[in-house]
């Protein structure tokens, strides 16, 4: 994939003037990509603002920039494509969604009952559920060393699976942690994922893949807990097939959305 500096280089040579207006399209998507350099991400809001344009040249824009492979489409904005093996550590993560993802972690501790054996993944979303569990005798079984101390700080009854560790996400793999895995049953799993689609839960990581599969085979029921803007995203490694998961996300309104809703039980918040 070609550098923004590249990018840039090749949208100066795509100089088409706006009719009626006083900037050239060329400006406005090397104006996009900075401002995507910068900060990853971009609102219509945003754009419309510091462009001075309307919104539906801003969505012209970044329906080409996204045609020509340079950014991503997401709802109200865009954001820097990545590829399929991508992932973003957990520190990286944790400061994208910040009250998208509270809302879901909120929420999801709803579902959990007194005396529950629950299964808690590593992840961002996952370890703000933390934060909002029932602790009156609850046994919770994690891959995260992260999770497991902040567990044990809250006085909750943990179980680590052991295995390798994965120094970006904090997760137990491997083989020692899959055969672990497969000698427990739990009656909840809470589980981040990194895409989905209308058929698969995906990750970037094969070996993540085979840690979550193995959860969900091993659960009386499982919960995927992903913010919107991973609704339609693909990853490299297929989970597993939607069907008999619940989704627990926050409210958003997509073809997608309704194609997944006929599926799996969906939570919006």
């Amino acid at each position: 994939m070609l550098d923004i500096e590249r990018k840039r280089d090749i949208i100066k040579l795509q100089t088409i003037s706006i009719q009626g207006g006083t900037m050239l399209k060329s400006k406005r998507k090397e104006i996009i990509l900075s401002r995507l350099e910068q900060n990853k991400s971009v609102t219509l809001d945003e754009l419309t603002s510091i462009l001075e344009t309307s919104e539906s040249t801003v969505r012209r824009d970044l329906d080409e920039l996204e045609s020509e492979g340079f950014l991503k489409r997401v709802h109200g904005g865009a954001e820097l494509p990545y590829s399929l093996g991508q992932e973003l550590s957990n520190q990286e993560k944790s400061i994208k969604n910040v009250q998208k993802k509270l809302d879901i972690a909120r929420q999801t501790a709803k579902l959990i009952a007194k005396q529950d054996v629950i299964f808690i993944d590593a992840g961002t979303t996952t370890e703000l559920l933390i934060d909002f569990l029932p602790h009156e005798q609850l046994t919770v079984v994690t891959n995260s060393i992260h999770h497991a101390a902040k567990l044990v700080d809250r006085g909750i009854k943990t179980i680590i699976i052991g295995g390798a560790v994965k120094r970006s996400t904090d997760a137990s793999i491997g083989q020692v942690a899959i055969n672990q895995i497969r000698q427990i049953t739990v009656d909840k799993a809470f589980l981040g994922m990194n895409g989905i689609d209308e058929v698969y839960l995906t990750t970037p990581d094969l070996e993540e893949a085979a840690i979550k599969e193995a959860i969900i085979n091993n659960s009386q029921q499982t919960f995927v807990l992903m913010d919107s803007s991973k609704i339609g995203q693909v990853t490299f490694a297929k989970v597993k097939e939607i069907n008999d998961i619940n989704l627990v996300t926050n409210k958003t309104d997509s073809e997608l959305m309704t194609i997944i809703k006929e599926k799996m039980k969906v939570i919006q918040v």
